[in-house]
């Protein structure tokens, strides 16, 4: 299988979600379409790969999970360039209104194909 360069972080990807079925999904898909992916199974993990230096274009977080939700992640985010956040969310659009209002943010609901994912990285300019 063919990849893209990953020249300046420009096709890295975080993917934060605690079930590790998904995760594992997005992994695989964002692979087949070049991406180079870091998961993480929780919140923490997540700002710990930020906090080590880790330079990502977008990050797919789950808006809720065990601990920490995706909003407390996005306000905990550290300092300096911040990814693209992708909310996944098995909720309704319409249910995700105010996590979309908290800023530039894009939603990706949970059970979304290959194909939705390429064209939302698409439409984000990735």
């Amino acid at each position: 299988m063919a990849r893209l360069a990953t020249d300046t972080g420009a096709r890295k990807v975080l993917v934060v979600d605690d079930d590790a079925d998904w995760r594992e999904f997005l992994r695989l898909s964002l692979e087949d379409l070049g991406y180079e992916t870091t998961e993480a199974a929780d919140g923490q993990e997540a700002l710990e790969a930020l906090k080590r230096g880790g330079r990502y274009r977008v990050m797919l977080l789950d808006l809720n999970m065990p601990g920490m939700s995706g909003l407390e992640v996005v306000e905990r985010l550290p300092r300096g360039p911040q990814p693209r956040i992708v909310f996944l969310t098995s909720a309704a659009a319409q249910d995700v209104g105010s996590a979309l209002l908290s800023g530039p943010h894009y939603y990706l609901p949970k059970g979304a194909s290959r194909d939705q994912l390429s064209l939302l990285l698409q439409s984000l300019g990735e």
